[in-house]
């Protein structure tokens, strides 16, 4: 059975990912952020008031990683955690200010890491690039639904 490692997809996803993972945490050491960290703070500023599920399920972290980031985030006064403005019994995660200034500092160099990546592609071909990676994740959920 032939399997060319260089054209395999998961394998081209993968080498693309560490790379930019890797170089972004770079930057973003200037910022005392590691990745997963500037991850949960980027989706706190895009979708304030998430259950710490949510975060998981955005940031592909697993929880009691997440678990333990948070406190540590929250020592580190970047997140808070809150009553649940729904379910009372349940805590939501919040950015402080200082985790929205540090989370706004970023935000540009992640911009300047999307077009760089993205660079000599259309903005048609980007869109669907976004799309296609998202199927690909979706995707992954039959794996998990084998017996």
């Amino acid at each position: 059975m032939r399997h060319d490692l260089q054209e395999s997809i998961p394998y081209l996803l993968a080498r693309a990912g560490i790379r930019t993972g890797q170089a972004f945490t770079q930057e973003l050491k200037q910022h005392k952020l590691t990745l997963n960290e500037w991850r949960v703070c980027a989706t706190l500023r895009h979708q304030p008031s998430q259950r710490i599920g949510e975060v998981a399920n955005h940031t592909s972290i697993d929880a009691s990683t997440l678990s333990r980031l948070i406190d540590a985030m929250i020592k580190r006064k970047l997140v808070v955690r809150e009553r649940d403005s729904v379910d009372a019994r349940a805590r939501s995660l919040h950015l402080t200010p200082k985790g929205e200034e540090v989370v706004d500092r970023v935000i540009p160099l992640a911009q300047l890491y999307e077009r760089v990546a993205l660079a000599g592609m259309s903005r048609e071909e980007a869109q669907a690039l976004r799309g296609f990676l998202a199927r690909i994740y979706d995707n992954m959920d039959m794996l998990n639904q084998r017996d």
